[in-house]
């Protein structure tokens, strides 16, 4: 009978670990969407060059990184950005 409720224990210990784990990853997603920069959309081109949708306050950029720096390709606007913007 001990047994079973040592058991019991280290299983509610667990789930308890699980939900909490949960609950911070949100919490953490959360806090990230009131950030001012923050990157929309990545997309790597190569192993060394990446093109990337940046938010900046209200602004969007379209950035490329590569082995020769970071350059600005162009000022997007909301329209762009949003996914509704594709159909």
């Amino acid at each position: 009978m001990g047994y079973l409720i040592k058991v019991a224990i280290v299983g509610m210990v667990l789930a308890a670990l699980y939900l909490l784990g949960r609950a911070l990853r949100k919490t953490r997603l959360l806090a990230q969407s009131n950030r001012r920069l923050c990157v929309i959309e990545s997309l790597m081109l190569s192993p060394h060059a990446a093109v990337y949708v940046l938010r900046a306050g209200t602004r969007y950029f379209l950035v490329g990184a590569g082995s020769a720096g970071v350059a600005r390709l162009a000022e997007l606007t909301l329209a762009e950005v949003t996914p509704e913007a594709k159909r």
